[in-house]
């Protein structure tokens, strides 16, 4: 699979699921939880985002709690979030939604704000459509990345459920 979308980049390491989304929005809407999407990092991201563009962050992006701070993200329509490196329950609770969380370690210095980059979820690449230079990301395990393809964890259940019972 590939995508494209312009670079958001956020430097800071460490950026938890409450910096991603502040638990005092978890009971909106999905698209009102996006709205707050990273404010207390960068006020203007949320409002200036456009559906597709990927998150690319430092070290440790999503660490913390398994707060659903994703549903944040995928509310805000970004295609994909690509870190140096990424908490495990973020990575988890993003591909159970349907969210591409690809760690790339080099991506910082790789992606600059703007770029138009392509993540290959096939070749395990990221390529930078303006210079043409790619860097290699972190393959994540099949079911995962079905998982992804499918939507989430019920489209990647029920397809797992119907291939068993046709057999």
């Amino acid at each position: 699979m590939k995508l494209n979308g312009s670079a958001w980049t956020f430097t800071q390491e460490d950026i938890s699921t409450d910096l991603i989304r502040a638990k005092a929005w978890s009971h909106l809407s999905p698209k009102e939880q996006g709205a707050h999407c990273l404010e207390e990092v960068d006020p203007a991201f949320a409002a200036q985002a456009q559906p597709g563009d990927f998150i690319v962050a430092g070290k440790n992006f999503g660490c913390g709690s398994s707060t659903a701070a994703h549903v944040a993200v995928i509310g805000l329509g970004i295609g994909a979030v690509i870190a140096e490196s990424i908490g495990k329950l973020f990575i988890t609770n993003a591909a159970s939604a349907g969210l591409w969380a690809v760690s790339c370690p080099g991506i910082i210095a790789f992606a600059r704000a703007g770029d138009k980059l392509e993540l290959d979820t096939a070749a395990w690449q990221v390529r930078n459509l303006a210079t043409g230079a790619s860097i290699a990301a972190n393959p994540m395990p099949g079911f995962l990345c079905e998982m992804i393809e499918l939507g989430g964890e019920k489209n990647y259940l029920r397809a797992r459920l119907a291939r068993e019972a046709a057999v």
